[in-house]
């Protein structure tokens, strides 16, 4: 009994050191309620923590300095009765708004924390304007008759620790609003462009056509062929930025207090749908080997494009737009390059070639991912057929719904 005596004994002192100032380096002001002691660290987002006193809320702000640079949600409080007095351990869940910030969130560490009451100048709590302009959520651009879907301006998680090495790190960005379309550009909407600007046709039509029954499917063209396409439309093409949030939304719930937008529960999504494959929701080499594969207007097919409009509802992204996954890879605007943070060198990085997104109907469903990144331009922009598209464009002021 003595010995667990001592070690209990001793296990109070550390963590009253920690709590009262002995390894509090990070903390640089005094703006916090409490402090506690991080006692272990999951990878799965838990955290115990060690308080000295009865934490009285389930929400706090963890704070560093000035800043919150996420949230803990308390899930489970357990008194330790030691011969020292009272120790709380506490299960909870965090979240961090810049994944920078782990380093802070480690065993050993103490952190302050602040009641969620306290709400002003928070990292990631953004008042907002007094006069909010509030657009459509879909329009139909005028050049090319097109239907498009809004994505409402705000942060976002974009890219990922999980995937492969080009895809991270994962990183919090925001974006103003702006809208995509809705499918992916078709052979129809090409020619529709081709007619009305006596313009060459892609290189994939062989003899200047597509194949009979192929209006509906993606066009597949060249990343100079996409840009000409969507300058004519008055539109541009997508960044990864764009196209990535636009695919997957902002990966987190947001509530609103005071005024002030605030994030909790966090999730971003691997694919359009959600956080597990499922090949009945894309048009990927799962979906022509599953039982469905030789049924109905797929028999005796192993493979290839299918119409814009196919799996739309149960694969859509968020914002409502369709193959977001899958069917036809798709091009951005945007060069082959390190994501901000990353410590990864590829040696095809720089202004040679351009990113596509979205896997294509003979990728896998790691490769239809909502970050998964592939390049194309080689050996340029203006002969490597291999993508097809969709735009985006700006609001304006004729897509306000009110000011």
């Amino acid at each position: 009994m003595s010995t667990r005596r001592n070690i209990a004994r001793t296990i109070c002192c550390i963590v009253a050191m920690i709590i009262c100032g002995g390894s509090a380096s990070y903390l640089y002001s005094q703006k916090y309620d409490l402090r506690a002691a991080i006692d272990s660290v999951r990878k799965d987002g838990v955290i115990t923590l060690m308080f000295r006193e009865m934490p009285d809320a389930t929400n706090y702000f963890i704070v560093e300095g000035d800043r919150a640079i996420g949230t803990i949600t308390v899930r489970n409080v357990q008194k330790l009765r030691l011969s020292t007095g009272p120790l709380f351990r506490v299960m909870a869940e965090y979240a961090l708004e810049n994944p920078q910030d782990e380093s802070l969130i480690r065993a050993g560490a103490s952190i302050g924390l602040r009641k969620e009451k306290e709400r002003k100048t928070r990292d990631f709590s953004e008042p907002r304007p007094r006069e909010m302009i509030v657009y459509r959520q879909k329009i139909v651009s005028e050049m090319d008759n097109r239907e498009m879907v809004l994505v409402v301006a705000g942060k976002f998680i974009f890219g990922s620790n999980d995937g492969e090495k080009d895809e991270g790190p994962e990183q919090m960005l925001y974006l103003p609003d702006y809208y995509i379309d809705r499918y992916e550009v078709s052979n129809r909407d090409y020619q529709n462009f081709i007619m009305r600007t006596n313009g060459p046709t892609p290189r994939t039509w062989e003899n200047s056509v597509y194949s009979e029954g192929d209006a509906d499917l993606p066009v597949i063209v060249t990343y100079k062929e996409a840009e000409r396409y969507a300058a004519w439309a008055h539109k541009r093409l997508p960044t990864e930025e764009e196209w990535e949030k636009a695919a997957r939304g902002a990966g987190f719930e947001i509530y609103e207090m005071g005024g002030h937008e605030y994030m909790k529960n966090r999730f971003p999504r691997v694919y359009p749908w959600g956080m597990v494959f499922d090949p009945s929701r894309a048009n990927s080499r799962e979906y022509w080997e599953s039982a469905a594969k030789g049924k109905g207007v797929h028999a005796g097919r192993t493979g290839g494009l299918l119409p814009v409009t196919d799996f739309d509802g149960p694969g859509n992204a968020p914002c409502g737009a369709v193959n977001m996954a899958g069917n036809a890879i798709e091009w951005t605007s945007s060069w082959y390059c390190a994501y901000k943070g990353s410590k990864y060198v590829d040696r095809r990085y720089g202004t040679q070639v351009k990113v596509l997104r979205g896997g294509g109907w003979f990728s896998t469903g790691y490769g239809v991912r909502t970050t998964a990144r592939q390049i194309g331009g080689l050996p340029n922009l203006y002969s490597d057929a291999i993508g097809g598209f969709r735009c985006v464009k700006d609001p304006t002021i004729l897509d306000r719904i009110s000011d």
